[in-house]
């Protein structure tokens, strides 16, 4: 009778051991199956912004690497680039993505060389008076005055090289935009329509740049030169409508010379895209009769002004296709650009003639 208790205290105490050495197995094949078969789950990839399903892949996407670096609450800002096969096979193309989240250079001329590199040539707006442009293969999206970082706005931007359209790289844009607000918690996420972004008013022709940048004339291009700008320059032939226009608040426009674009011109008045341009034209007109702040040179033109209650910023670029004519001079074409846009803004004549 002395020994029952104990013997069954014995088999209580080997069951609980056998219980716990059962439990800490399946704890330890757990770990193990996480650590060493997580392949066979489907890999993310941009700060876990699109699955190995979706995003920018195709179903003959293959051979997928990525390099990153995620944004944080204490971190805002990252970068991603992704790259794979469009296919099987060693001549399959390359395909690449790249996701940018940055702020830009606060000095003033390395501020301007960046906001020229963030509009490609050819931009439309997004739709839904969303702050961001997009081409075919580009696209920038700025995010809400709560992200911004020492005063200076946070932009998500796409570039690549893959098959898209403005449709699809807007939703690409947008996507990764939601993402990047949600790991530094700066915002909430970009209400959309249910369907994906259309870039408004760009007509199909529209998903490539105006025209191809390029050193080496395109000999398919005509060597008079083109525009598809609203400006009544004499000697210019229209090569297609503008992207986007005066009523949404976002405009560009390019004069083509021998097969390389000469200049670009770019209206936007769209407060957070504008806000990308605060500090950098100045208190000073741009010359008498003016009434705006901002430059017009040799080399290029900006101004911001208020045109109809709505600040509004125009600018000029001049590229590698200058004809040397007053085409494409800044201080004779980008009047007559600033003119005929802020007419179809309706708003007072903002230089006199």
């Amino acid at each position: 009778m002395a020994h029952r208790p104990r013997s069954r205290t014995d088999r209580r105490a080997r069951t609980l051991t056998g219980a716990l050495a059962i439990a800490a197995l399946l704890a330890a094949l757990m770990a193990l199956w996480q650590t060493q078969f997580r392949p066979l789950t489907k890999p993310e990839y941009c700060w876990g912004t699109w699955r190995a399903d979706g995003g920018p892949f195709r179903e003959d996407a293959r051979h997928r690497s990525v390099r990153e670096s995620a944004p944080t609450a204490g971190r805002p800002h990252g970068r991603c680039t992704l790259s794979w096969s469009g296919g099987r096979g060693p001549d399959a193309p390359r395909r690449q993505l790249e996701v940018r989240y940055e702020t830009g250079p606060r000095a003033q001329e390395e501020r301007r060389a960046w906001l020229s590199g963030l509009f490609a040539g050819g931009d439309a707006a997004l739709p839904d008076d969303l702050p961001g442009f997009v081409t075919a293969d580009t696209g920038t999206l700025v995010l809400p005055e709560s992200c911004d970082v020492d005063g200076r706005p946070s932009v998500v931007t796409v570039s690549g090289s893959f098959d898209s359209s403005p449709a699809r790289t807007g939703r690409l844009l947008v996507e990764a935009a939601n993402r990047a607000t949600k790991a530094t918690g700066c915002a909430g996420e970009v209400e959309t329509r249910e369907e994906a972004p259309t870039p408004q008013n760009s007509p199909a022709p529209q998903d490539q740049p105006i025209p191809p940048d390029t050193s080496t004339p395109d000999t398919r291009t005509p060597p008079t030169p083109t525009t598809a700008c609203p400006v009544p320059l004499p000697g210019l032939t229209a090569a297609r409508p503008a992207a986007g226009s005066a009523h949404d608040g976002f405009q560009t426009c390019a004069v083509a010379g021998d097969g390389q674009w000469a200049a670009r011109f770019t209206m936007v008045a769209r407060p957070r895209i504008v806000a990308l341009f605060d500090g950098l034209t100045g208190d000073g007109p741009p010359g008498p009769g003016w009434r705006a702040q901002g430059r017009i040179e040799a080399s290029g033109a900006l101004i911001r002004a208020d045109c109809a209650g709505r600040p509004t910023v125009f600018t000029m670029r001049t590229g590698p296709g200058r004809t040397g004519t007053r085409l494409d001079d800044p201080r004779e074409a980008f009047p007559d650009f600033v003119d005929a846009v802020a007419s179809r803004m309706g708003c007072a004549p903002l230089h006199s003639v």
